[in-house]
C-alpha cells in the first residue's frame, strides 16, 4: 500500500503534512481515535451517516478490508455493492494519501543489526516483556525527555497513561530521572508492579552475585540526591486520585545520555542503576 515516507521531505513539507494531518484528525476525531472496543460500548455504528450505514452493512471484514485498502487477495476483485457516498469516499481517498509507507524505505536501525527482536541501546532488563517497537519508542522518548530536562533543569517527570511501566521504568532507573507514573487501568496498574517485582527480584539476584559491583554503584550515587526508601524501584503506576507524592529519585545520571540517534552504544545508566547491565 503506498504512503508518505517523511525522509524525502524537506521543512516545509513536513510542516504542510503535519498541518494536513491534524486537520483530518480533528474532523473525523471521533472514529479515527476510537479503539475497538468502543465500537460495541460506545455504539459508535449509531454515530456514523446513514449513507454510511447503508453502504457498509452487511460487508464482512476481509471485504471492508479489500474496499478500504484497495488491495484484493490474489483472485479477488475490487467491486463495490453499491455507490459509495462522497464523504466515504473523501476520507478514504484522504487517510490512503497521508498515510505513512508501511514499506521499509531505509536501512534497519543499528540497535537491530545484531538481532532483529532487541535493541543493542537497551540493556536486558528494560527489553524484557518489551516488543522490538516498544523497545525503539521507549529508548527514543527517554533519552529526549533526558535532553529537555537537563536544558531546563526540570527535576521531576510525570508519564501520564504510564501503561505498564515500561517507559517510566527506563526514564528512572535508566537515565536517572525522577519519575512518577499515572495511569487509571487497574489491569495495567496490576501489571506494572508485577514487572517492578520482577525488577527487583533481579536486582536482589544480581547484589548476591555481584557485592563489589553493587557496592561501587551504590557508593556512587551517594554523591547525588538522597535516593528514595525502599528498594529504589517504582512501585507501579499510580491510580489517577492517588496524590503524586513520593517521586523516585535516584543518583545523577553518568554524564550525557541523550546520545546521538546514530550511535550503537547502549543508553548509559544511571550510578545507583549500574547492577542492570
Amino acid at each position: 500500500m503506498p504512503g508518505v515516507s517523511a525522509r524525502g521531505l524537506s521543512h516545509g513539507e513536513r510542516r504542510q503534512l503535519a498541518v494536513n494531518l491534524t486537520r483530518v484528525l480533528a474532523l473525523y476525531r471521533s472514529i479515527l481515535d476510537a479503539y475497538i472496543i468502543e465500537f460495541f460500548t460506545d455504539s459508535l455504528w449509531g454515530t456514523l451517516p446513514s449513507s454510511w450505514q447503508e453502504a457498509l452493512d452487511g460487508l464482512t471484514p476481509p471485504q471492508l478490508a479489500t474496499l478500504l485498502l484497495g488491495m484484493p487477495r490474489e483472485g479477488e476483485e475490487i467491486r463495490y455493492r453499491s455507490v459509495w457516498p462522497l464523504t466515504l469516499l473523501a476520507l478514504k481517498s484522504t487517510a490512503c494519501a497521508l498515510a505513512f509507507t508501511r514499506t521499509p524505505g531505509f536501512q534497519t536501525p543499528s540497535e537491530f543489526l545484531e538481532n532483529p527482536s532487541q535493541s543493542s541501546r537497551l540493556t536486558a532488563p528494560f527489553r524484557k516483556h518489551v516488543k522490538p517497537k516498544k523497545q525503539h519508542e521507549i529508548r527514543r522518548l527517554g533519552e529526549l525527555v533526558k535532553k529537555l530536562s537537563d536544558l531546563t533543569g526540570c527535576t521531576q517527570v510525570v508519564d501520564v497513561g504510564s501503561g505498564q511501566g515500561h517507559l517510566s521504568r527506563f526514564m528512572s532507573l535508566g537515565l536517572g530521572l525522577m519519575v512518577k507514573s499515572l495511569e487509571g487501568n487497574q489491569r495495567l496498574v496490576s501489571r506494572a508492579r508485577r514487572l517492578d517485582q520482577e525488577l527487583l527480584q533481579a536486582l536482589n539476584k544480581m547484589d548476591k552475585r555481584h557485592p563489589k559491583i553493587c557496592a561501587t554503584g551504590v557508593t556512587a550515587s551517594r554523591s547525588g540526591p538522597p535516593a528514595a526508601t525502599g528498594s529504589g524501584c517504582p512501585s507501579g503506576p499510580t491510580g489517577p486520585r492517588e496524590s503524586c507524592g513520593g517521586f523516585l529519585q535516584l543518583g545523577p545520571p553518568a554524564g550525557p545520555t541523550g546520545g546521538d540517534t546514530d550511535s550503537a552504544r547502549p543508553a548509559a545508566l544511571s550510578p545507583g542503576a549500574r547492577l542492570l547491565r
